[in-house]
């Protein structure tokens, strides 16, 4: 792909950030529309939602493009699906906002992103930060409640199994990560990884040799 294919994605990303139409492309427009088989509406515009954003967003991203420019035209709805993207290329099944409802005993809970390959789960804080004052606290923070989320998650692998039909009864294990858009280094912080978008695909390939630092949780699917 040319770098004039792939500025006319970032193009179409700009121009559909705020509003999901598109009426008047030019011929590189059309050709990249066509690619990820947008439907053309009956007075030849083109809608598009966050699952055709995500494709184009991928497609440039795997073409080599900055993360850091992708993700700057991207909602904060787009950019948990980017990061359920990165982990269905590397094989995991993922679902989006896990929700379960809090009661007077009970805590509630909502995950953002959560990814299964075999029998171990990332359970997903997406952070689209930008770099900014108090971030150690704000990470610190996050780390907390994410780890809290995960250890009610592992008590609710049935109610997961549903929303990801595949899974066979057993033990799974659960490791909490935030994922930002702060341009920094993987760390930890309470034994939750924090890893800038731009590093996530690596992180994926080479977490072991974080997983000693991290912190995980088991549950059970019967």
């Amino acid at each position: 792909m040319t770098r004039k294919s792939t500025d006319t994605i970032l193009k179409i990303l700009e121009q559909t950030k705020e509003k999901d139409t598109l009426t008047i492309l030019t011929d590189e427009e059309r050709v990249m529309i066509n690619r990820i088989r947008a439907v053309e509406s009956h007075d030849g515009a083109y809608n598009l939602g966050r699952e055709e954003r995500i494709d184009l967003a991928m497609i440039a991203v795997n073409q080599g493009v900055d993360i850091a420019e992708v993700v700057n035209l991207l909602t904060w709805k787009d950019f948990e699906g980017l990061i359920a993207g990165i982990l269905t290329e590397n094989g995991f099944q993922c679902t989006e906002s896990f929700r379960r409802r809090g009661t007077s005993t009970i805590g509630g809970m909502e995950i953002d992103v959560i990814g299964i390959r075999g029998r171990l789960g990332f359970s997903v804080d997406a952070k689209m930060w930008s770099i900014r004052g108090g971030k150690v606290t704000a990470l610190r923070t996050a780390a907390e409640k994410q780890k809290q989320r995960t250890s009610r998650l592992v008590n609710q692998l049935t109610r997961l199994s549903q929303r990801i039909p595949l899974l066979k009864d057993g033990t799974y294990e659960f490791i909490p990560v935030i994922v930002t858009w702060l341009v920094e280094e993987v760390e930890t912080h309470e034994g939750v990884p924090v890893v800038p978008v731009f590093k996530f695909n690596s992180f994926i390939l080479n977490f072991e040799q974080y997983q000693d630092l991290m912190i995980s949780y088991s549950g059970h699917i019967e």
